[in-house]
């Protein structure tokens, strides 16, 4: 089989067309695939450089939440019992959440999906307690921010951050990072 150029201009009279033969095999498949691997890797690249990593995504929350002084209380000084039945209704059934001898001033949600935002006392500092269940892994450890401490533990499916004072992070931390309900 013969293929004929078609931008070509036609033969001239007692002349022959202009016959080229097809484009072999291999090299068709070889061009696809060169073309098919510079896409992938110019996606990857554009994903990774465009958007940023959300590696420590719950601790900057956290530590926003910390500093938002402005936002109201979805409920405001709840018992024990109270407060398990909200964060249930948010976050999930088996939350974990902060010993029920630390005072709660109040709890609301937080601005990720399914996260609840408490905020306790603890010997006249301002602590806050964040959680969410987890998606994937997530990274724990600490993190200071200025004047505040954060840390990030994980207690079955859920992430944990509390962020307080940096100063007085030696007496608030155990309470929490051990204690949970």
């Amino acid at each position: 089989m013969k293929l004929v150029e078609a931008d070509a201009t036609g033969p001239i009279e007692g002349e022959d067309a202009v016959v080229t033969p097809p484009r072999p095999v291999h090299r068709r498949v070889s061009v696809s695939l060169l073309f098919t691997i510079c896409v992938l890797a110019g996606l990857v690249t554009t994903i990774y450089t465009v958007f940023p990593a959300r590696h420590h995504a719950l601790v900057g929350e956290a530590i926003a939440q910390h500093r938002d002084a402005s936002t109201a209380w979805d409920v405001t000084a709840p018992s024990a019992g109270e407060l398990r039945a909200w964060a249930i209704g948010v976050v999930g059934r088996t939350v974990p959440l902060p010993p029920p001898n630390l005072p709660v001033v109040g709890a609301r949600r937080a601005t990720l999906d399914d996260t609840a935002v408490v905020r306790l006392r603890v010997d006249g500092d301002d602590i806050t307690y964040l959680v969410q269940r987890v998606r994937g892994v997530a990274p724990g450890g600490d993190r200071d921010d200025g004047d505040l401490h954060a840390v990030e533990w994980h207690v079955g499916g859920y992430a944990c951050v509390a962020v307080g004072p940096a100063a007085s992070a030696a007496r608030w931390q155990p309470l929490l990072t051990r204690g949970g309900s």
